[in-house]
């Protein structure tokens, strides 16, 4: 009678299971991914040559994207510069032999007449002539007003004036971020490139593994020009003159290029693992790192597309599938997916068997 009573106990978890729709999952088995009847998505077996083939289309794709970022970074754009407010203007006036105190015999001399800062109206004011209109001017078409203005004058007859931006607020390029002097350059016309302006900015930052929290290797280059954002790597923008405009801000950052998502039971815990170039399945298994070998499926490593709905397929219990594995671009936000093998399932069950009947058992002996 005891023994019925024990056996009905024990067994009884076995009943729920058998009737519950839901066990814990790390997600699905191999034969699930791979069963047509239990899965929609497209899977491709993966060789080397397939392997390959992807990974050519994946660098063409990125060298041509990067293409065109520079074509569209590199069209010609003739600057010049105008006057803005919040500019300061530095003011010498030329004035012919004869005409004023200020010459010396009959070499004309220059007077330095100070820095005005142009006011949120447009206007400077300058010592005997007072406000006069400059914003929007080019340096030329204001030297020539404030010269009309002062020739005016009985101290300044026939005057040529003669103007510096000393700070220039509206057409300044700006460099931060992972610099070492983030600064404001003032714009010339006769332009400065990306590299020249890291220079003026001290360089960029360089990562010191031995400082706690130090900041990860720069590489990448945002510029930010009329409202739009132009990502260039680190190398590029040194190795090539890409021209910078009137306005931009540039921005020198570390960015992880592919962020690959790594889940499954082949894993001892999810993570994700971040690269500053496209890496290969081989270089996110190496890199993720923590595989859980006794819970993993060995034979089937799968990759979920994040760009298209695909799946492919990489059987890494042969030589073959490793040889795939170190062509085979993983592309951002791709998911590796190692999937679990039958005994975790089982030991599943045989835990939850455990945690609820063995109890139940014990205490219907003990009764």
């Amino acid at each position: 009678m005891l023994f019925r009573k024990i056996l009905s106990i024990s067994t009884l978890p076995l009943f729920l299971l058998g009737g519950c729709a839901f066990m814990p999952s790390t997600g699905p088995h191999a034969s699930l991914i791979l069963d047509k009847n239990t899965n929609s998505i497209p899977v491709e077996e993966v060789n080397e040559d397939i392997a390959s083939q992807l990974w050519n289309e994946a660098i063409a794709r990125q060298e041509d994207e990067l293409s065109n970022v520079l074509a569209d970074l590199k069209k010609p754009n003739i600057t010049e510069i105008t006057i803005a407010s919040g500019d300061t203007l530095d003011l010498s006036l030329w004035v012919a032999s004869g005409q004023s105190d200020i010459v010396l015999g009959n070499v004309p001399q220059a007077r330095n007449m100070g820095h005005y800062t142009v006011s949120h109206l447009g206007t400077v004011d300058l010592p005997y002539v007072g406000q006069i209109y400059v914003k929007n001017l080019t340096l030329h078409n204001a030297e020539k007003v404030i010269a009309e203005q002062y020739s005016k004058t009985q101290l300044f007859p026939q005057a040529e004036a003669a103007l510096h931006i000393e700070e220039n607020k509206a057409q300044n390029v700006v460099v931060m971020g992972a610099v070492n002097a983030p600064t404001v350059i003032n714009w010339s016309e006769g332009g400065i490139d990306i590299s020249e302006a890291i220079a003026r900015a001290g360089g960029f930052k360089v990562f010191d593994p031995s400082k706690q929290g130090s900041d990860l290797g720069v590489n990448n280059v945002v510029i930010i020009r009329h409202g739009k954002s132009y990502n260039v790597p680190m190398k590029t923008a040194l190795s090539q003159d890409i021209p910078l405009q009137s306005g931009d801000r540039l921005v020198l950052q570390h960015t992880a290029i592919v962020r690959a998502l790594c889940l499954g039971a082949g894993w001892k815990s999810p993570t994700m693992v971040p690269f500053d170039e496209t890496p290969s399945l081989a270089d996110v298994l190496a890199g993720a790192g923590d595989m859980s070998p006794n819970a993993a499926q060995g034979r089937s490593i799968f990759v979920f597309k994040h760009a298209l709905r695909m799946i492919y397929r990489i059987n890494f219990d042969k030589t073959e599938g490793m040889k795939a594995a170190q062509a085979f671009p993983i592309s951002d936000k791709d998911l590796v997916y190692i999937p679990p093998a039958r005994s975790v399932t089982l030991q599943q069950a045989v835990n939850i068997i455990m945690s609820v009947g063995y109890p139940a058992a014990m205490g219907a002996a003990i009764k």
